[in-house]
């Protein structure tokens, strides 16, 4: 699988021109035959809290709906992040992750399950419940966002049957190195490629150097693209279940003896 990492410095809450730069990274993506773009979070908007200017219905998303068309116009998957309003009685809405095939269905869609309390997240949008994992050319995978990453938990689970894990983010710049070593803690733990995309950029007082990373299943860099807008390409196979099945480090784990400690008062 050939995966495209389109680290953009979007326009702070424009989707319009926003759109415009991803579009021309998602042309550029299928002209070297990429299988997928994958886009930071909140990727047409940067990561905003202006749920009321920004925030679209989940069953009638512009942005959904714009990425279907790129999808189907350059005959490659895309996987962005963007922002759903309050469903039925709620009062927060929703950070999504959506990844379209290139006939312009939608194949996955995740729900952030860790708001970003320190940033103020968790007062506007509300938790996700539930671990996406799909199938996509003969992989399985998984998907989530920012914050989340500093959560182990998820990633042990979802690559119960995911070999790949894709991570969208709005990551600033001051804390970049826990960026690059989660990243990499979570691909060697898991025995998975863990793909980080994050954007570039200055928005909202916040810096943005970018790192965006693929990193294999035994923790080397496979590529990274640092202090500007652009594209990495990443070819991955199938080597990570191979090493599942060489070094299994699944069957040494003690889960009941970890939920037990967890749920000890």
């Amino acid at each position: 699988m050939r995966i495209a990492l389109g680290q953009v410095d979007m326009v702070w809450e424009d989707k319009e021109s926003s759109l415009k730069k991803a579009a021309n990274m998602i042309k550029e993506a299928a002209m070297m035959n990429s299988d997928i773009i994958v886009f930071p979070e909140m990727t047409l908007t940067g990561f905003s809290m202006a749920l009321d200017k920004i925030g679209e219905d989940m069953s009638n998303s512009w942005s959904v709906k714009a990425m279907q068309d790129l999808a189907v116009q350059n005959n490659i998957a895309i996987g962005f992040g963007w922002s759903a309003l309050p469903e039925d009685d709620n009062i927060k809405g929703s950070n999504m992750f959506t990844i379209v095939d290139s006939y312009g269905n939608t194949i996955a869609e995740y729900k952030k399950i860790h708001p970003f309390t320190f940033g103020g997240e968790s007062d506007v949008y509300e938790s996700g419940s539930n671990i996406v994992a799909v199938p996509f050319m003969g992989h399985t995978i998984s998907l989530f966002i920012c914050y989340d990453l500093r959560f182990p938990e998820l990633f042990q689970i979802a690559s119960k049957k995911a070999d790949i894990i894709f991570v969208i983010a709005n990551w600033p710049a001051v804390r970049s190195a826990h960026w690059t070593t989660l990243l990499r803690a979570r691909a060697i733990e898991t025995q998975s490629y863990v793909i980080g995309v994050n954007c570039y950029g200055f928005r909202d007082n916040t810096k943005y150097s970018g790192d965006s990373i693929a990193v294999d299943s035994i923790g080397n860099i496979l590529g990274q693209i640092s202090g500007n807008e652009g594209i990495l390409i990443c070819d991955i196979d199938d080597r990570a279940w191979s090493l599942r099945n060489k070094f299994n480090t699944r069957k040494d784990r003690k889960i009941d003896f970890y939920v037990k400690e967890y749920l000890k008062k």
